[in-house]
């Protein structure tokens, strides 16, 4: 290096050639942030503290988060069995003993068709639904590697689950499609108490 000359001419040139190639900014560039943006971070860490403060106790108690019951266009909430099958235009039928205590009920109405309750208590649920015709209407879409049946008099009823314990049971008398899915998953011989009961 110390045999290398570098000319004032020469020194011009490399430093005109490095400018027009934008090698080195003529000037820094300096971002700034509105004051939106400075407070949005601050807004983003609050709704996160805030979803923590509502999910903790449960977690904390070790209780189970209540299912989500959707409300939207076409679904209307009912305050009693009575209200639901007035809404549906058709008696539902409750002919079964959950393995839990039921400590709080709600109802729902898809459509004016679909009639839907849901049960909790002692961290467990269980999602009853009935319908008119005899298409499964449980809309759980999980994929089982079980499936059994057992009869409860003149109706045949579907188990689905995964080994040896089912959480889905499904079936129709011909007039209206049934479906009940349970928090927790028990046995057929469970199954067959809760139904025939």
């Amino acid at each position: 290096m110390d045999h290398i000359e570098v000319t004032p001419e020469m020194r011009q040139r490399v430093l005109r050639h490095i400018q027009e190639e934008n090698i080195i900014p003529s000037s820094p560039q300096i971002l700034r942030f509105s004051s939106f943006k400075k407070y949005l971070s601050v807004a983003a860490c609050f709704v996160v503290l805030l979803a923590g403060a509502i999910a903790l106790p449960n977690l904390l108690n070790g209780n189970e988060p209540e299912p989500p019951v959707l409300v939207g266009q076409g679904i209307e909430e009912a305050t009693s069995l009575q209200e639901l099958s007035d809404l549906v235009g058709y008696e539902i039928k409750e002919e079964f003993t959950l393995p839990f205590t039921i400590e709080k009920t709600t109802y729902s109405s898809y459509w004016n068709e679909l009639a839907e309750i849901r049960y909790m208590g002692g961290g467990q649920s269980a999602v009853y639904r009935q319908s008119p015709g005899t298409d499964n209407n449980s809309g759980d879409y999980a994929s089982y590697e079980e499936s059994a049946e057992i009869s409860t008099g003149s109706i045949t009823v579907a188990l689905s689950g995964d080994g040896g314990m089912f959480s889905l049971a499904v079936w129709t008398d011909g007039d209206y499609a049934y479906s009940l899915r349970l928090s927790q998953a028990v046995t057929a011989d469970e199954w067959n108490a809760i139904l025939c009961g």
